[in-house]
């Protein structure tokens, strides 16, 4: 008797590109395994197409037609992150997985209480984690912490620069803060 795993609709992160050349290609593999839904905008089409990767979803700041009939076009006004996003939640995504670099943090931030982001750029990873955030690294890992916190204590991590860490052995680290609500925590891949 064999098991199956059965992957439901929006149950994986959405997949929203920006820069498809942000990541290593064998990364963006790993990403599209449990094929999620991949979202871009007019002016990351064709280098996500490049890359015989299908698009589900095309945002545009107006009417398009495009090659392929399958795909989605959704109209924005201003910010396509912004638009996508609100887009993701309001269709029942609670996770998307974007790559690319040059957003607006405070973007990302409004819409963190709303859907999990991680953020995939320059061969790092960035999450927003609350106070009380706990993760197991293997000693030696190094992460940076984003934004400025008040009371900031740590445990399992050892300073080494102006909001640069490391971990001092394998197992868990935590952070405990008093504001902002968020932070930004950035590893390498």
């Amino acid at each position: 008797m064999s098991s199956h795993h059965i992957v439901r609709e929006r149950q994986e992160p959405a997949l929203l590109i920006t820069d498809i050349y942000s990541i290593d290609k064998e990364l963006v593999g790993q990403l599209l395994e449990w094929s999620p839904t991949i979202v871009t905008d007019v002016n990351s089409y064709e280098a996500v197409t490049s890359q015989a990767y299908k698009v589900d979803i095309i945002f545009s700041p107006g009417l398009m037609d495009f090659p392929q009939e399958h795909v989605k076009a959704v109209i924005y006004e201003k910010n396509f992150i912004a638009s996508a996003l609100s887009y993701l939640i309001e269709e029942g995504y609670k996770a998307v997985n974007i790559l690319g670099s040059g957003f607006d943090e405070t973007v990302l931030e409004y819409f963190a209480p709303m859907i999990d982001i991680v953020w995939l750029h320059h061969e790092t990873r960035t999450i927003f984690v609350q106070s009380g955030f706990e993760k197991w690294m293997p000693a030696g890992d190094e992460l940076f912490i984003g934004s400025v916190l008040n009371d900031l204590e740590t445990s399992g991590l050892q300073a080494i620069g102006e909001n640069h860490f490391r971990t001092i052995e394998d197992g868990f680290f935590r952070l405990e803060f008093s504001s902002p609500k968020y932070c930004l925590l950035t590893e390498k891949l």
